[in-house]
């Protein structure tokens, strides 16, 4: 099954961006630790006419050895990232430095625009900007709609709703975006998304699994991982079958969450 979502609400929000370009003093684009590279809109480079800065969500879930060399990618090819745990609040004084940083003196607050795909933490970063807890947050993508301004101690930003992209060419990218939460289960197969999740656990992480589901070493396939999975977890029908639909929903939200360990699905392409 393809992977695609773009509701409405999101082709409006492209629209409501372009619209107030000209009112913007600065561009943060937020993007996911897990999936640094996935969780990047290709649309968003057509405003990098504005200064922009790269803030990078989750670090706190995501493997810390990938994500230095995520880090050193970025500085290599000229683009600071500036490095969040919106959890802690740690990197968000450093990123209100570097937005102050990067534009000249103005006579009044720079105006920030803040951008990325849904789930990735905007609603989150604001809080912590702000001081406040005045922006609706939701573990499900889509919860920010239409246009805010916001006063964040010196700044004004200007939330919009998490935008995708209209079309997904690689659907890896769609699964790793399903595995984090950018997609909303409803409208994909998560049996799926989890399988490619395992696949790419079972290659990379296997003992954080191990450790997480008590499993034995000797996995053959993923799909007897998926089995031993639920039949740990208790993910069973009246008969004793698998669940699947079940155990793909605790495995996500063991992987949302951070129970399965740090993990990070992507490292940047060999140049």
């Amino acid at each position: 099954m393809d992977i695609q979502w773009y509701p409405g609400h999101m082709a409006k929000a492209r629209r409501q961006i372009k619209e107030n370009l000209k009112l913007i003093d600065l561009v943060v684009e937020l993007t996911d630790a897990r999936v640094p590279q996935s969780a990047r809109n290709p649309d968003i480079p057509e405003i990098h006419h504005k200064p922009y800065i790269l803030a990078v969500t989750k670090t706190d879930l995501a493997d810390p050895a990938r994500t230095e060399v995520w880090r050193q990618f970025w500085q290599k090819n000229q683009e600071g990232a500036v490095l969040l745990d919106l959890a802690s609040g740690k990197g968000v004084e450093k990123l209100r430095t570097e937005i102050t940083k990067s534009l000249p003196a103005l006579r009044r607050p720079p105006r920030v625009l803040v951008v990325g795909i849904p789930n990735v933490g905007k609603s989150s970063l604001i809080n912590r900007l702000t001081g406040r807890s005045g922006t609706k947050v939701g573990a499900k993508p889509g919860v920010t709609r239409g246009k805010q301004w916001i006063n964040a101690k010196g700044l004004q930003l200007l939330d919009t709703p998490g935008i995708l992209w209209p079309k997904f060419e690689d659907q890896e990218t769609a699964k790793k975006l399903a595995a984090t939460a950018a997609i909303r289960d409803e409208v994909v197969n998560i049996e799926e998304v989890t399988y490619w999740l395992l696949n790419y656990l079972r290659e990379h992480y296997p003992e954080l699994l191990v450790k997480r589901y008590s499993l034995d070493l000797g996995i053959n396939n993923t799909l007897e991982l998926f089995e031993q999975i639920g039949r740990q977890r208790g993910c069973l029908r009246a008969q004793g079958e698998i669940d699947y639909l079940q155990t793909a929903q605790a495995v996500l939200k063991d992987f949302r969450s951070g129970l399965i360990g740090p993990v990070t699905l992507e490292l940047p392409e060999k140049e």
